[in-house]
């Protein structure tokens, strides 16, 4: 009779932490990350140093290698595609990738349900080409789109902290649900 009275309670207890353990650590808001183009533009920003002079001394204008800036623009869509609000975004690049720009998010303004969030970017770089060889941004994206990964860090109402990673590299594009914070972001 005791044993059953012992089990008994045993079950009690877990029946009672079971829904604390489930809104604090199973329970999550699952946020998306989607990137769409916005364009760019490749402006002129002189003359090359590689030019040649010709035999009187000027730049083939033609011919002429130039310096451009080439300017990729793109969306950045966080979408809160669960039922549970997410508490204190905070959004990360890949530590040992290239630098792009983003606008910063508000850490302190909670995504509810259903809700999505717009932030602008873009990504910079120069090339030294003639103008007739110059980068047409409005193709494709850079090479360096490959080593864009963002890190989208958040909290459940119980402050337990979730993250979504995004891969530009993959070919779908994936966001990727964790629990843990991968280890290349750890240090940062």
């Amino acid at each position: 009779m005791e044993v059953i009275g012992i089990i008994i309670g045993v079950i009690g207890i877990i029946v009672g932490i079971y829904p604390y353990y489930r809104s604090k650590y199973i329970l999550r808001p699952e946020l998306t990350i989607e990137i769409t183009s916005k364009g760019g533009l490749s402006a002129p920003r002189g003359l090359s140093s590689k030019n040649v002079l010709n035999s009187e001394g000027n730049i083939d204008g033609n011919n002429a290698i130039r310096i451009f800036e080439l300017t990729w623009r793109f969306k950045v869509t966080i979408t809160n595609n669960s039922d549970l609000t997410a508490f204190y975004p905070e959004l990360e690049f890949n530590p040992t990738g290239s630098k792009f720009r983003i606008d910063k998010i508000n850490r302190l303004k909670p995504i509810k349900p259903s809700e999505s969030l717009e932030l602008l970017g873009e990504f910079n770089k120069y090339e030294e080409v003639e103008g007739k060889n110059r980068t047409d941004v409005g193709k494709a994206p850079p090479n360096e789109f490959s080593e864009l990964e963002l890190l989208l860090g958040y909290e459940n109402s119980k402050k337990r902290r979730f993250y979504t990673l995004f891969d530009f590299n993959e070919s779908e594009k994936k966001n990727k649900f964790l629990n843990k914070k991968p280890k290349d972001y750890r240090n940062n």
